[in-house]
Formats: structure tokens, sequence, C-alpha cells
């Protein structure tokens, strides 16, 4: 049978490539607050019949991997407690010691009973009751349709099994194809976003792209018309994909050029690199293959041919780098292990309880490659079918393994079609290597371990390696099985590190291209395989490896030497020693800022202090630290050798990210010394202190008033055909500043709306300071009168503090007339409202008093034009004003109004200095706002344990909310976030974080 694997996201996407998470599939991403939906056609459907979770239980009852796992009782509660993570009303309680559940949508609740479950049909009746509960009495949102709710509560269903279950909709399930066939109708360029802007990252060699000669760092204004900054990544992509033979026109402005030029290119079909090589010195090739697709096994023989050629038509080694290699598809990982192999089993799959067994075995043909030595290279990174050619070549003696530990995938999942065009992902099986390894959430041992050392000023690593995501790190992942195995031989190196950038010196992660070969010259495992190659006069992988351990123990004498030497500019005496007699330590410790206590974006110095008053040395002293804070853990405090009677310090100095929360942890010290003359332990505790967080509020504007254009009327309200800034005046109404603030503008009607300049820098902004941002767009003549809805986004980048909020402006094709007129008015009462355009759906700019002298260049039968500063107006109700005949009086100064502002949320005082050694944290908040205040929630570790709504208040409640509850604690660090949301949808977040067991609950 045909098996497909995983492959991770890529960091970069082709333009005519998405990049999808593929995992290990036959044929037949933790939620975050509230994610975002895409907006969808489908309509707001009450009588929705959830009929996907029935159709999805039953294909996991009759093919998932390890019956014991289905636990439906568990999975009715997960898919519940899935749904309330994205619908902010939705609050479930499955009350401990009882079998009630309850379901609760805003001030409507619903119970069930699981006693009654016996069954998946009885739990299917259960979530689906539920979700047509929930979808009937949720509040509308045109980002969230009726079939998320149905996927969402499958995927809280299928993380109960393992993570690699999963249901994909429709357009996912889409891209997913589109990434496993490796080909695609594109112009062939990586693209990324940089700074917001679209930007070409590379061009492939032999593309259109290539061919029209765009080049990195070219940035992609427009697509076929339609502005760029009105797309996501994602999207832009999707636009720059279509058929072979299609032509695509992109407005691209250059580097170098200051105007912008369009570029016309024909789509091809594009094959996305699956295989580079290269050759090196003495005969020896290098083979690069970052994913197994449809076309692997080609490219990889025409790239032995390609090396052969270059090589006297004979390869004397070959490294196989599979680093980073997450997956394809299974067929294409066996037949690239059967290249090499002829005889022996490659793979064995193992059915649902552990049978039946299916393997597959090499085949000796024509084809095969000669024999010669391989090493082949692989990291946390290499999974599903990377791990089974490594376990393959190692298993059948054929090739010497180097580097990490891989990441530990050996399921096996299906795919499978539904009725709706998703497709459900559903591990079936695992796979064992050929002497039936069970690699699951191990992975493959290599057998040679390279572990990089580094050494810097304010950074020692000799010992934590490279900290990685495997899958036992994944929740719910399939059971382990026991690490017996370890590599042949370890080989600490020294790798030496840049110094580090200035964070707005860094190019974003998305801006790598990810089909650039590694430096032949600095790259230790290359390096270190070159050696290995040149080295071996067999290709049997045991004897290779006896042949290694002079090469090991050669480069590891000349590695120690460099990180002895890198440790020597730091006056530390890393040599080696053994002598007999007592050993005896005094330690102190020491922390600057003193008493352990650090403010967020600062810096500390952990200072540890050893005196040896024993009789010997002590050799190569280590101290590592161990704490569930991760900027606190696995810290090395290198002493080197101590003699006698001496004394040594070693600081390392850590910087706290400024978006820190309030917390404090408490810090053990471990000491690990090479004769095992080993010091007791240190603990301290270390008090980081919160910065105060920023918080955005603001007001907008039309202004259509722009000489350039013929259509504009300056009426402050959109026609069809105007050219239109949008002026955002945004305040900074929390306590804390912000050092870099962006503010975006998207629009629904792309078709309709052209924006010109969507993205805007307005730089920093302390509490009470107001600065303004002006966006453009163009509003089409075929934009129908109606309205124009827009997202407006402010946000920035340190503590992640951000606005999202939906804009609503009018379009009427009507154009009043306007007279000119000049002379002073005056405001008739009190609490009149200037607006910004000729329309009492028109945002309100200021609230003035009675009184009010103002300055009119304009008029028509039912409203003044104002003038403002900055070429800006405003207008006014004939009806609230009055006339002046004078013209001497000068115009008042007009306080803005700030149409939106967010609810603040403030915590009870008294609770300041609890302990919290109980479970449970009592919490006291009051939530203010200057309308009304819709609801409010708290998450514990991001699990929502109590929702409030404000519904049926009266007008004098609606302007605060009061939570008063017990929070669940589990045993170490809690991070507690309050969410309130007003009836703007403006929402304000509150997080601390309380440390049952241990410490104080900071910031309350």
């Amino acid at each position: 049978m045909k098996l497909k694997l995983t492959s991770k996201s890529l960091l970069t996407l082709f333009t005519s490539l998405f990049s999808v998470s593929c995992l290990f599939i036959t044929l037949n991403n933790t939620f975050g607050l509230e994610p975002y939906f895409e907006k969808r056609t489908e309509k707001e459907d009450p009588t929705y019949k959830f009929r996907l979770p029935g159709i999805v239980s039953s294909y996991v009852n009759r093919l998932y991997v390890d019956p014991e796992r289905i636990k439906t009782v568990e999975m009715l509660k997960e898919a519940l407690s899935w749904e309330e993570r994205v619908i902010p009303e939705v609050l479930t309680d499955f009350t401990e010691n009882s079998n009630i559940q309850t379901v609760t949508v805003d001030d409507v609740s619903k119970t069930y009973d699981v006693s009654k479950i016996r069954r998946s049909k009885d739990m299917i009746e259960i979530l689906q009751d539920a979700l047509t509960f929930i979808n009937t009495n949720r509040q509308t949102n045109e980002n969230l349709t009726a079939s998320d709710i149905e996927y969402t509560a499958i995927n809280g269903m299928l993380t109960q099994l393992d993570p690699h279950s999963i249901i994909l909709p429709p357009k996912e399930f889409t891209e997913f194809r589109i990434g496993t066939t490796g080909k695609f109708g594109g112009l062939g360029m990586v693209v990324g976003l940089r700074d917001g802007v679209l930007t070409v990252i590379s061009p492939i060699d032999g593309t259109p792209a290539a061919r029209a000669g765009i080049k990195a760092g070219d940035k992609v204004m427009e697509i076929d018309g339609e502005s760029t900054a009105n797309l996501n990544l994602t999207e832009s992509v999707g636009k720059l994909r279509g058929d072979p033979g299609t032509t695509v026109t992109l407005l691209v402005m250059t580097e170098k050029a200051s105007q912008s030029k369009l570029v016309t290119l024909k789509r091809e079909v594009i094959a996305i690199p699956t295989v580079e090589s290269a050759s090196l010195d003495n005969g020896l090739g290098y083979l690069k293959i970052r994913n197994f697709q449809d076309d692997t096994t080609q490219c990889l023989t025409e790239h032995l041919k390609r090396l052969k050629t270059s090589n006297n038509n004979k390869i004397k080694g070959l490294i196989l780098d599979l680093r980073g290699n997450s997956g394809g598809l299974l067929d294409q990982a066996i037949e690239v292990a059967d290249k090499f192999l002829d005889k022996g089993t490659i793979v064995v799959t193992v059915g649902p309880s552990g049978h039946p067994k299916e393997s597959q075995e090499a085949r000796k043909t024509d084809t095969d490659e000669d024999v010669y030595p391989i090493v082949v290279l692989v990291d946390a990174g290499s999974a599903s079918g990377a791990e089974i050619v490594a376990g393959a070549l190692k298993e059948n003696n054929r090739a010497v393994i180097v580097g990490d530990r891989s990441f530990g995938k050996g399921s096996v999942q299906q795919l499978i079609e539904l009725m709706d065009g998703s497709a459900l992902k559903l591990t079936i099986a695992k796979y064992l290597t050929p002497l039936l390894t069970d690699i699951q959430s191990v992975g493959i041992t290599p057998d040679i371990k390279l572990i990089p050392a580094t050494v810097s000023k304010d950074n020692v690593n000799l010992f934590r390696g490279i900290v990685a995501l495997r899958e036992e790190d994944l929740k719910q992942h399939l059971d382990e099985h026991p690490k017996g195995e370890t590599s042949y031989a370890t080989l600490k190196y020294f790798l030496e590190t840049k110094e580090k950038k200035d964070i707005s010196e860094e190019e974003p992660e998305d801006a790598e291209d990810p089909y650039k070969l590694p430096d032949f010259n600095t790259d230790f495992h290359v390096l270190f395989a070159k050696k290995l190659l040149s080295n071996a006069t067999t290709w049997l992988r045991d004897d290779m490896l006896k042949e290694s351990l002079p090469v090991v123990e050669e480069t590891a004498l000349l590695e120690e030497r460099k990180i002895g030497q890198a440790l020597q500019k730091l006056d530390i005496d890393w040599s080696t020693g053994t002598s007999t007699g007592t050993t005896k330590t005094t330690i102190s410790f020491s922390t600057n800022p003193a008493n352990g206590k650090v403010t967020a974006g600062e810096k500390i110095i952990l200072t540890l202090n050893v005196s040896n008053i024993g009789e010997i040395p002590l050799y190569q002293l280590c101290g590592i630290s161990s704490s569930k804070n991760g900027i606190l853990d696995k810290l090395e405090f290198v002493l080197g050798k101590i003699d006698n009677g001496a004394t040594k310090s070693y600081s390392t100095t850590i910087e706290i990210p400024k978006n820190s929360l309030d917390r404090e942890d408490e810090v053990v010290i471990k000491f690990e010394e090479l004769n095992h003359n080993n010091p007791h332990d240190v603990k301290l505790n270390i008090i980081t202190e919160a910065l105060p967080r920023p918080l955005f509020a603001y007001s907008y504007q039309i202004l259509d008033n722009a000489k350039n254009s013929s259509k504009n009327n300056g009426d402050g309200v959109i026609q069809p055909g105007e050219d239109v800034d949008l002026l955002v005046l945004v305040k900074n109404v929390g306590e804390g500043p912000v050092e870099k603030n962006v503010v975006t503008l998207k629009s629904s009607n792309t078709k309709e709306v052209f924006i010109k300049n969507g993205r805007i820098e307005i730089g920093a902004l302390n509490p009470g300071e107001m600065k303004e941002a002006r966006l453009s767009f163009f509003v089409k003549e075929t934009m129908p009168s109606d309205k124009l809805n827009m997202d407006i986004t402010i946000s920035e980048p340190v503590f992640g503090t951000f606005l999202s909020n939906k804009l609503s402006f009018p379009v009427t094709s009507n154009k009043p007339k306007i007279t000119p007129i000049s002379g002073i008015l005056k405001t008739g009462r009190n609490r009149t409202p200037l607006y910004g355009g000729m329309s009492f759906d028109s945002p309100v700019l200021s609230i003035m008093k009675e009184g009010t002298l103002l300055l009119s260049d304009a008029k028509s039968p039912d409203w003044y034009r104002i003038t403002l500063p900055d070429n800006r107006y405003g207008w006014a109700s004939a009806k609230d004003i009055v006339e002046l005949n004078s013209t001497e009086n000068k115009p008042s100064t007009l306080e803005p109004f700030i149409q939106r502002i967010p609810p603040t949320v403030t915590l009870s005082k008294s609770l300041s200095n609890i302990l919290f050694g109980n479970d449970q944290l009592p919490l006291a908040a009051v939530i203010e706002d200057d309308t009304y205040v819709k609801h409010a929630y708290v998450l514990v570790n991001n699990d929502k344990v109590y929702f409030k709504s404000n519904k049926g208040a009266t007008i004098k409640e609606q302007t605060r909310l009061e939570i008063n509850t017990n929070l669940p604690l589990k045993e170490g660090p809690n991070i507690i976030t309050i969410v309130a949301r007003d009836e703007q949808d403006m929402i304000a977040v509150k997080s601390f974080i309380a440390t049952r067991g241990i410490t104080v609950a900071k910031g309350l």
C-alpha cells in the first residue's frame, strides 16, 4: 500500500507553494485565545446538522491503531473544551466526582449525564446535541461558521488520541495535496513577509521568476492589480499560483530602483527542489534530501549520475544529509533506502493492537547503487520518512549515522476523504525498523553523536547541546519505549558563535532561503563526515565504526583543545587530572541587582563563588541550574579547575524579556566534577517584576478631499471612484510605553477596494500620548452603494499588545450639493457632536460644549463643514448650529473624542501578598468600560475556567462587571489571563503568574 509521511511547515513559502504540515499517512496545528477564522461565504445556519463527528467516530472505532486509547468521555470533554477556546461566550464544566457535564452559552446552560455513555454512539449523540445548542445560542460571527465549530470539535476529540490524528477542512486539504505532489502551477520563487511587505526571498533557477530577472529582496506590491497590502502570506501565495499557461501581472519594486515596474509572467509547472547535490574533495559526494515527494527517487537518481560524471564515473563515498527532513511520501522513502540496498528489510508496519505485520523488503535491481561508504546526517528535525531511511541503512549494516537523535515519529496515518471535501488523517499503524525497533517517541540513535559546545563571554554551553522539540514533547503522544540504545561514540565539538546582532538588524525567520545548501567549509557535520569517509576502507557500517575510532579520538582532542582555548580566554582552566584525598567546599551566591530582584527588560547577573577548602584540586567543576522558568533553566556555571585553598567565581548574565510577567522562581544549581567530587546543591529565588503594559484606543476619520482626484468631493462620506485617506489617531491609554507601533488596514471587499498604503509604523507611544497614522485606499466604481467593511489592527511586538477591530463605512452614490461660505458658527447646545462626514453614520470627532466657536467654509441644507487643522474637515448638523454675524472671533480648540476605548481590568490589591500553597486561587477583579462591558472570562494555562456575561444588566450596571471566583491551580507556575470585551468588540487582557506551593502571585 502507498503511504505518506509528515513534513513540517516550511518557514518560507514558494510563490506557488503553500507549505503544509504533512503527517505520515497512507492514501485511500494548540489553540490560542480566540483564533482567527477566515471569512467564509457560508451563511449562518442555526439548524446545521453536525453529522461529521459520527462519521469520524466510526472510522476511529474501525481503524485506530490503539483501541485502548479511545476513551469516549475524555474525547467528549476535549471536544467541548475546544469550543470554549474559539467561542468567547461558551464555557464547559465537567464537575469532578460526578457525571454531569454543563455547557453554558452566555447566560443559557444545558447539562448532560455522561454516565449514560456506554459506547461511541452515545458520546456522539451528546456531542451533536451540545454543538447544536452552542450553534443556536452563540452570537453571530461572520468569521466563524457552523462547519468551523464542527471541525473544532472533531479536532478536540482527536487530540485525545494522539497529536497526529486531525481533520483537514477542505481548503487545508487542497493545500495538503499540493504539498505532497511537489509540483504545481506557479512562478518559481520563495516569498515571505518583511516589515509587512510581500518580499522575494529567492527565485528558483530556470523558472519564470528567475528568467524575468526577479531578484531576492524585490517587493511585490500588486498581484493582477490587487494590492498585496490587503493580503496575508497564504492569500498572496494562492493568487500567485494558478494553472500552467495562465498569466499573472506583478507590480515589483526593486531594492535599488526608485520606481516600481510591471512584470507579466506565464505560470509553469514548478517542481519543488527535493534533492540537491555537490561534489566534494577526493571523489566524495554530498546529497541533501529535503523531503520525500513524488519525484524524489527520480531526482536522486539524476543527482547520483551527476556526482559520478564529475568524479570519473565513480563515487568513493557519500554524505546523505537528512537533517531537517521531516517527511513526505513513504513509498519514496522506501525507494530511496532500496536504492542503496540489494537485500534486507526496509520497514515493518504494525497494525492495531500490534498486528498484523507488513514488511517492505529491499530488492536487487540493475539501478541499485554500487557499494561505497555512506554517512547519513540526522538531527531532531529528521522525522518519519527520514527516520525510515536512516534506520534501514543503519540496521542493514549499510551506513553510519552521525548527528543527533531524530524526532521519533513512528506512527502511520491514513488519509480519508470525507463527504464535505475535508479529510481525516487518522493514526492506523506504527512502523518498526528492520530489527523491529520501535522508534515511537524515541527516534533513531546516531552511531556517532555530535554535541556542540559554545563559549562566549556571557554564555557557555558545554553540556546542553541543542534543545529541540521532539515527538516525546507533544501532548498525548503514543506511548514511548525504553531508550536502551546508546551511541557507539560521542563527540563534543566547538561551535564558534557570532556576536549577537541587534534585534532590529535580524531578518525575520520566514526570510531564510530553505533551499540554500550548508557551507561545506564551516559545517562541522559535513567536515566530520568527510573525515570518516576519507578514512573508510569498507562500506560496511560495523567495520566503518571500528575504523572511525581513531578519527573520533583525533577530532575529540582537537575540539577539546579549541574548547579549552576558548575557556582560557575567560580565565577558566579546563584541564583534567586525578588525585586522592578529602574534598570540601564552601559556596556562596550573589545577584546583581541584589536580592534576586530584576525588572523585565533588564539584565540580571548571577555569580557563583566556590572555595576549595579540601586537600585535593577540583577538575572541570560545573554547576547546572534547574528551574520551571525556561530562562533560568539549564544555565551552566563553568568553574573548571580549582586548586585546594583557591576560590573561583563564575558569572552569567541573563536578559529578562520585556514581556515577562510578575513571578518568583526557585532555582536549584547542581554540581558536576570530573572525578565526581560534587559539592552540595545551591538554591535561590529570582523575582521578576513586570513592566507596565500599554493599551490602545483609537479614533478614525475618512478624508476624501485629495485635490489630485476628480472624483473626491470632500464630504467625508465614501462614494465609488474616490481616493480615500483613513486618518487613525492612536492613543496609549495603558500604563506602559510602546517602542514600536504598527497600524494595518485590510478590506474584505478585495475586488472593489484597492489598498494603496495599508501599513504604517508610528514609532514610540508613551502613556497618554496620541499619534496619527494616515492609510489610503481607492474605492472602485464597481463598489455598490451600501457599506464598506474594513479591519484595522494596532499592534506592538514587545508585549504582544494588539487591538483588532472592524470598521464599517457608509458608501453612497449621492453627491450632495455644497455651497462655499466663510464665517464663524456657534454650537447651540451642550454635547454637540462633530462628525467626520456628512452623515450621522460617520464617526464622531469631538463632543462640543454649548457656545463652542467653529470656522466653517461650506454648507448644505442640513450640514455645516467645519475647518480643522492639517487640511481636515468635520461636519456639524445644522440643527445644532447658530450662525454669528461677527467674523472676528477665533474658533475654539476642539478636544478630540476617542471613539474606541477598550475596557480596563483592575485586580484586587488585597491579594498581593498571599502565598498560594493551596490548589485554589481566590480572584477578585473589576471590569470597567466607557460604554458597555459585554462579558469577561478567565483562563488558567489557556483553559477557560470562568465566564460571566453582562447580558441583562441595567443601563447603570452596563459599564461595570465584577469577577469573584476561585481558580484551580496546578503545581508550579500558572498563567492566569483575564479577558474582557465591550460592545464594540474591543478586548482588554491582563495576565499574571501564580505559582502554587512555591511563591507569591505578583501583580495583583
